[in-house]
C-alpha cells in the first residue's frame, strides 16, 4: 500500500529527526593537573550537544582515555557530527595519535574543529585545504619522531646485544595467529588494510608500527583468511 503524499513527508520528517537526535555535536575538554578544571573550557558549552571532560595525563594515548575512548567509538558509530577541541594536542599524546585520531574523523564524515587557530576540517561541506595542511605538518613531525625512535630503539638493541641479551621468543614458544591478529594494534593494522588507500609504510605510520609488523598482520591475515 503505498503512502499519501502527506503521510510519505511525514515519516521522512520523522526519519530526519531520528538522524538529527543520533547525531550529535560534541565538545572534547582534557586537563591533566589535580589543581586545574576544564571551568574556563565549558563557557560555549551551550553550543554542543554534548560536552566531554576529564582530567588524565597527555601522554596517554586518546583511545587509552576512559572517555575519548568512548567518544572514539560514539564516532565510529555514527553518532557525532563534529568534534571540537580548545588545541590540536587535545587528540592525542603526540603527532602519531593525533594523526591516528584526524584519520578516525576523517573515515567518519565528523568535522573537526580547533578553537585556538579558529580553523575547522570542512568549509562549506567541502574538505579545507588550510587544515589538510596542517594534517600534513603533523603527518611530517609523526615521521620524524618515529625515526628518530626507531633510530634510539636500534642503538638500545645493540648495546643490549653487546651486553649478552637475546631478544625473541624463548625457544619452543610460539604465537597463535589468531590470537596475534586479535591483538589491539593487529586489528587497528588489519583495519588499514582492509582499505586499498594505504601503503605498508603508511599504516606503519598510522598506527605506530613497524613495517615488518605491518607486513606481518597481512600474512597471518591471508593465511587464516581475514582478509
Amino acid at each position: 500500500m503505498a503512502l499519501k503524499p502527506c503521510n510519505y513527508a511525514a515519516a521522512v520528517a520523522i526519519l530526519v529527526l531520528r538522524k538529527k537526535l543520533l547525531q550529535m555535536k560534541v565538545k572534547y575538554i582534557r586537563w591533566s593537573s589535580l589543581g586545574q578544571s576544564g571551568s574556563r573550557q565549558t563557557l560555549d558549552s551551550d553550543k554542543y550537544d554534548l560536552v566531554i571532560q576529564e582530567q588524565c595525563s597527555g601522554t596517554i594515548a586518546f583511545a587509552k582515555r576512559p572517555k575519548a575512548g568512548e567518544l572514539l567509538k560514539m564516532i565510529q558509530a555514527g553518532k557525532v557530527t563534529d568534534l571540537t577541541v580548545e588545541e590540536f594536542s587535545r587528540l592525542g599524546r603526540n603527532s602519531f595519535d593525533t594523526l591516528f585520531t584526524l584519520n578516525t574523523c576523517q573515515e567518519n564524515n565528523v568535522t573537526v574543529h580547533i578553537l585556538d587557530m579558529a580553523i575547522s576540517s570542512k568549509v562549506g561541506n567541502k574538505p579545507n585545504p588550510v587544515f589538510k595542511m596542517f594534517s600534513h605538518i603533523i603527518s611530517v613531525v609523526a615521521e620524524q619522531q618515529r625515526e628518530a625512535l626507531l633510530e634510539i630503539t636500534a642503538m638500545g638493541r645493540l648495546a643490549a646485544r653487546q651486553r649478552g641479551t637475546v631478544f625473541g621468543r624463548k625457544p619452543g614458544t610460539n604465537e597463535r595467529k589468531a590470537d596475534f591478529l586479535q591483538k589491539e594494534n593487529s586489528r587497528k593494522i588489519l583495519k588499514y588494510l582492509s582499505t586499498t588507500d594505504f601503503s605498508i609504510r603508511q599504516i606503519a605510520k598510522l598506527t605506530d608500527s613497524s613495517t615488518a609488523t605491518v607486513q606481518k598482520v597481512k600474512r597471518f591475515a591471508v593465511e587464516t583468511k581475514a582478509l
